[in-house]
């Protein structure tokens, strides 16, 4: 009896097998994966995004824990598995940080037997800046003479905007407002900050206008959304 309960139960351990996910089957995962470079500037996606050539990509068989085979892109960011079974496949490439740190960023597919699929392009990220965030914002101001307003309130251009740390004495960097007014700041660590620019009172006493940014992120742009508004006397 124990022989044949064993001879028994070899055909469906026989058809297990045969249904999971893995090669010698015809059916193909392809897709493109492209570099997004991080430089000492402000992003920008169109012009710093590249085919990221001879970039290793993985797959993932399943729920298998590691990956289960590796491939080298083309030239233009191209990878193909061919010959899987049908199943559920995991595929990924990696992030690269400035403190050598690495992140997976991945697509997961289902393909049929003799099917192809293609993957969501895989954007990875790499370059200094890559864990820094931004504040934009927009400054405005109104111009007075003698106490009589001579505009309403219009880009400030040239005029400095400042920030700090919250709580601290004194600001650590100040840029001045493009021509529509606007401003960024680069290079931020997570944390609370105060954005502020200088406005007049009608017997030109100086004060700040401040607006409290937290950056809870890394690697964001956060938008100050209403513009700071400042009196100038001219």
């Amino acid at each position: 009896m124990k022989r044949i309960f064993i001879l028994l139960l070899l055909p469906a351990l026989l058809s297990s097998c045969l249904n999971q996910e893995g090669e010698g089957g015809t059916s193909t995962v392809q897709g493109y994966v492209y570099q997004v470079l991080h430089h000492d500037d402000v992003l920008n996606f169109d012009t710093d995004t590249f085919p990221a050539a001879k970039t290793d990509v993985y797959i993932i068989y399943g729920d298998e824990a590691v990956y289960s085979d590796k491939m080298e892109t083309a030239h233009d960011g191209f990878f193909q598995f061919r010959y899987l079974t049908k199943g559920t496949y995991r595929i990924y490439a990696f992030n690269s940080y400035p403190d050598g740190r690495k992140e997976a960023v991945y697509d997961t597919v289902f393909v049929s037997r003799g099917g192809i699929v293609t993957t969501d392009d895989i954007y990875i990220h790499e370059g200094k800046m890559l864990d820094k965030s931004y504040i934009k914002g927009t400054l405005q101001a109104r111009y007075y003479n003698k106490d009589i307003p001579v505009s309403d309130y219009v880009p400030a251009y040239g005029e400095r905007v400042y920030i700090r740390k919250k709580g601290a004495p004194f600001h650590f960097e100040d840029v001045r407002a493009g021509l529509e007014g606007t401003f960024m700041f680069q290079k931020l660590d997570v944390g609370v900050y105060e954005v502020f620019a200088l406005t007049e009172d009608s017997k030109e006493v100086v004060s700040p206008v401040i607006r409290e940014v937290s950056v809870t992120e890394k690697g964001v742009v956060i938008e100050i959304e209403e513009p700071i508004k400042i009196r100038i006397n001219t």
